[in-house]
């Protein structure tokens, strides 16, 4: 089976966009990501810690099914396009409230995820 792309830079980047926006735009995935990935790794639903490297190149990033644990896709599920579009109405990424909450409830309904 065929690895999902959840999300990628590339997707908000086309052939014709100007350095400048191109620019702008990798800059604005990172800072969307970043908070996330580093909560994904705090709680351990990261199976790929290449996700996690800091020297990456975020124009070429994909973010992918294989990347996160069980849970981790189930959190995806409950949050990612909510999440994406609380962001796109102004809210700031590094609020992972959302997702703090939706874990204690996957949690508590699975109660053999606990770690």
């Amino acid at each position: 089976m065929k690895d999902m792309v959840i999300d990628a830079c590339q997707w908000y980047i086309d052939d014709n966009t100007e350095d400048q926006l191109k620019s702008e735009a990798v800059r604005a995935f990172r800072n969307r990501y970043i908070p996330l990935l580093n909560f994904f790794k705090e709680v351990g639903l990261i199976r790929s810690e290449d996700v996690l490297d800091d020297d990456k190149n975020w124009l070429e990033f994909e973010l992918k099914m294989s990347d996160f644990t069980e849970e981790g896709l189930e959190l995806l599920m409950r949050c990612h396009d909510q999440w994406l579009d609380s962001i796109a109405r102004g809210s700031n990424p590094g609020n992972i409230s959302m997702w703090q909450r939706q874990l204690v409830r996957l949690r508590e309904e699975e109660p053999i995820l606990l770690h």
